[in-house]
């Protein structure tokens, strides 16, 4: 228990959004009714199950596997390129950042080849891949649930800019110099293949629940057991500041939305798609885009230009994705040669760049 709110009370996010939470309840208009509950147990559920997938290291497992075959430092950043942004799929961009960053530290001092750029691709590419499934990223489990959007509804909405992601992704990598490596050593790991299939079980119902197929209760429970019989330490490391933090956002959005002028201001400039599509790029690049989407999403109902404006508008300035400063932090954690700063501003740089890049093309996707 002890570790646990040690976690939260040194979640500086949490924190941040507490003190805004506070504030909205005090001087604000929240009610009960600001929280989604189907969004709240839908997150809960996934970060329980990921966090077992990370504790039985299935992905650390797969990633060494990989990039074992690899032959060339091209081929090394093209399999981690591709890693993250499918990995982010199926298992979110935080855990497609937090497993992919110490492998490519370890992968760079064997082998001669730059860090900063790559790295902070991965970070782009997992937001991106993460874009494509209901369960990627924290701001698609809550357009779903608020939107009530069926499976092959929401893939049509990601799977144009998702397929243009991948094809950039392939371009990117050739890019890069094929210089070729000899007598690489990756971390050998264990995973218990037993294990693995109840996993996939549990991965499967959670998934159902989340989609609305089952009852959300049915994800919360199954993951609940999963951790505690596969394996119990998972429910002391689960990241419960994020749930709390989520609670924060709606508070905080509950009691903005209700001030006039906010009130006016977004209804003004959400009335058409692509005006809430550049809303949602602009707001993103300041707030973040999870509590853009919760914010601007009581304001239209033009759903493809707010998933689009989120998406896109999770590239950019640092803030704009959680999953940049993770990036950021995890940079800083493992390396030990002060260049944390020039990560920092090459990670800006290529952020911009993509923001820009991708800002044409969710325009010209929904002119077209």
């Amino acid at each position: 228990m002890m570790q646990v709110l040690r976690k939260i009370y040194t979640d500086k996010t949490f924190l941040v959004t507490l003190a805004l939470a506070l504030i909205a309840i005090l001087f604000g208009h929240v009610a009960p009714g600001d929280i989604d509950l189907k969004t709240i147990f839908s997150l809960l559920a996934l970060i329980i199950v990921v966090s077992v997938y990370e504790q039985l290291h299935i992905l650390a497992y797969i990633a060494n596997t990989i990039v074992a075959k690899c032959r060339s430092t091209r081929d090394i950043i093209g399999v981690m390129l591709l890693f993250s942004f499918v990995g982010a799929m199926l298992f979110t961009n935080d855990v497609a950042i937090l497993t992919l960053v110490p492998i490519f530290f370890n992968i760079s001092r064997q082998v001669h080849i730059s860090k900063i750029v790559p790295i902070s691709l991965l970070t782009i590419y997992a937001n991106l891949g993460s874009a494509i499934t209901p369960f990627g990223n924290p701001q698609n489990l809550y357009l779903v649930s608020y939107y009530h959007l069926s499976l092959p509804i929401f893939m049509a909405l990601s799977l144009p800019m998702g397929l243009i992601g991948l094809a950039s992704l392939f371009l990117v990598t050739c890019l890069f110099p094929a210089r070729p490596i000899t007598n690489m050593q990756t971390t050998t790991i264990q995973i218990n293949a037993k294990k693995v299939r109840w996993l996939l079980l549990v991965t499967v119902i959670v998934l159902l629940g989340i989609l609305s197929v089952l009852p959300v209760w049915t994800a919360v429970v199954a993951s609940l057991l999963a951790a505690s019989l596969l394996d119990k330490r998972v429910l002391a490391q689960v990241d419960y500041g994020i749930i709390l933090t989520f609670i924060n956002f709606f508070l905080i959005v509950g009691a903005i939305s209700r001030v006039p002028a906010v009130h006016y201001l977004l209804s003004a400039t959400t009335s058409t798609t692509l005006n809430t599509f550049f809303t949602g790029v602009l707001s993103s690049q300041v707030i973040s885009n999870v509590p853009a989407a919760v914010l601007l999403s009581k304001f239209t109902h033009h759903v493809a230009g707010l998933y689009l404006g989120v998406t896109v508008g999770g590239l950019g300035t640092l803030i704009a994705s959680l999953a940049n400063l993770l990036a950021l932090r995890q940079y800083h954690l493992f390396a030990h040669d002060g260049s944390s700063m020039q990560f920092f501003k090459t990670f800006t740089w290529l952020n911009s760049l993509y923001l820009v890049v991708f800002l044409l093309i969710g325009s010209l996707l929904l002119i077209f």
